[in-house]
């Protein structure tokens, strides 16, 4: 499992495990002003993922790292809470990445989304970026799956 204090005998775990049902949540407001170059509705993501029935949100900022629990609801009602707040939000999966090095980039939002989901493209640094990754992993993971997989991607109305 490598080095995740799992076998520290006062802790508590839940391991985010591949296939987990996650939504990435796309924003637009920022207080940081050097970001106000990214694409408008793409200048903050977050992800949230289930974990045993609970949805954890993982909101990693410039300054810390925020980490939110929901309880029990189905994805749709959760997704469709966060579009209607003005988000756009990706309805996904995580991943299996492989145990490898991180790629040596800042850690800034993007990278803890990609970490969450087992992305490890080096290419993928922005959230628009993020966001068109994850549209054509959903892509090619419905024509895996076939006609009759539901659509993995939600956009903002």
């Amino acid at each position: 499992m490598g080095l995740a204090f799992a076998d520290t005998p006062t802790a508590e775990f839940a391991l985010i495990r591949p296939g987990s049902e996650a939504l990435v949540v796309f924003r637009d407001h920022t207080e940081i002003a050097w970001l106000r170059w990214l694409k408008r509705g793409f200048r903050h993501c977050a992800v949230v993922v289930r974990i045993g029935g609970e949805w954890v949100m993982i909101d990693s900022l410039s300054h810390s790292i925020c980490v939110g629990k929901f309880g029990a609801e189905r994805m749709q009602h959760l997704a469709r809470r966060y579009r209607q707040a003005g988000h756009i939000v990706v309805e996904t999966a995580v991943g299996e990445g492989k145990a490898r090095v991180a790629p040596p980039l800042p850690f800034t939002c993007v990278e803890a989304v990609k970490r969450v989901l087992g992305v490890q493209s080096w290419f993928v640094l922005t959230p628009y970026q993020l966001y068109r990754h994850l549209r054509v992993r959903a892509r090619d993971r419905r024509r895996d799956v076939g006609d009759n997989a539901r659509p993995a991607v939600v956009e903002a109305a």
